[in-house]
């Protein structure tokens, strides 16, 4: 029976994460509607959308927690801190994306991001001490190479790789997997919704103070708000809210490998949505991702079988 019930809270934490990369990877499409239809910069979409999102998650929060939104800010310091940290690195995560976006081009920047899970594995071996299991090894080498094949479409002569690019999408991963491993202690002493909550609406508000979303010329329309909605709902709330709950599930390693499905799912929606083709790398790509999903999803022979 203890078996069982770990085996239901992995593939609970392996929905979860795989869930946040649907919704990662669908947020990224009506980004780009915005940016190309509508006159949004990449700076104005960063604080708007973190201080939405906050602010709907410590709604959230607010409707289903008997506690205040404040006292458990401000009664422990750690919380405080590691909630100011956090803010910070959701701030830093998405401009340091755009900046590789900017200097390089998407694809390059994409890519880059697939490092977040060599980050975390080799964090998390360096301080366990060990070697990568033959299971890491494996769905690493899958997600990594999936990814490439999604972004690139085989052609790996298309990316642009300009030192700056690379350099901006290498370090937008290393925030990516800081912000893996760094809430931890903090999300088990607050939860995921006060947390993640807080830290975006510190992080939004805190990014206004360099750069207004509404200096540019941002449209807003009808169809542009329903995007802005549909980005902070599910691209952001549902995603990061899935993502950091799918930690106290599995380790961190298996969600952010498992965040190799958000490219997936924005090809998929690329070619359904806007009519791309899709061509028989992207397809190898997918295939190598879902195989990650699947071989994550499986559980182990015995406790000490093979990793």
């Amino acid at each position: 029976m203890p078996e069982r019930r770990t085996a239901l809270r992995t593939l609970e934490g392996v929905f979860l994460a795989a869930f946040s990369g649907i919704c990662f990877g669908s947020m990224g499409v009506a980004a780009q509607v915005l940016f190309t239809r509508f006159g949004f910069r990449p700076q104005d979409l960063v604080s708007i959308r973190l201080i939405g999102a906050g602010a709907l998650m410590l709604a959230l929060e607010a409707l289903f927690s008997r506690r205040g939104l404040l006292r458990p800010l401000f009664s422990d310091l750690r919380n405080l801190r590691d909630i100011a940290v956090l803010g910070a690195g959701f701030v830093l995560i998405q401009l340091t994306f755009f900046l590789s976006i900017d200097a390089a081009n998407a694809g390059t920047a994409s890519l880059m991001v697939g490092f977040v899970p060599l980050f975390v594995i080799l964090w998390l071996a360096a301080r366990e001490r060990r070697l990568l299991r033959g299971r890491e090894v494996l769905c690493l080498a899958l997600a990594m190479a999936g990814v490439a094949l999604l972004v690139s479409k085989g052609r790996l002569s298309s990316l642009d790789f300009s030192v700056s690019g690379v350099a901006w999408g290498i370090v937008s991963a290393g925030f990516g997997a800081f912000c893996t491993l760094q809430p931890g202690s903090v999300i088990r002493r607050t939860g995921v919704r006060f947390a993640v909550g807080w830290a975006m609406a510190l992080g939004g508000a805190a990014d206004l103070l360099f750069t207004s979303p509404f200096a540019g010329g941002a449209r807003w329309t009808w169809e542009s708000a329903g995007l802005y909605a549909f980005i902070v709902i599910f691209g952001t709330v549902l995603a990061f809210g899935c993502y950091l709950k799918s930690t106290s599930y599995v380790p961190a390693s298996v969600t952010s490998l498992l965040s190799s499905f958000e490219p997936l799912t924005a090809v998929i929606l690329t070619v359904t949505l806007l009519g791309v083709p899709f061509s028989a790398p992207e397809a190898a790509g997918a295939a190598m991702v879902i195989a990650n999903m699947v071989i994550l999803a499986l559980p182990r022979k015995g406790p000490g079988g093979p990793g």
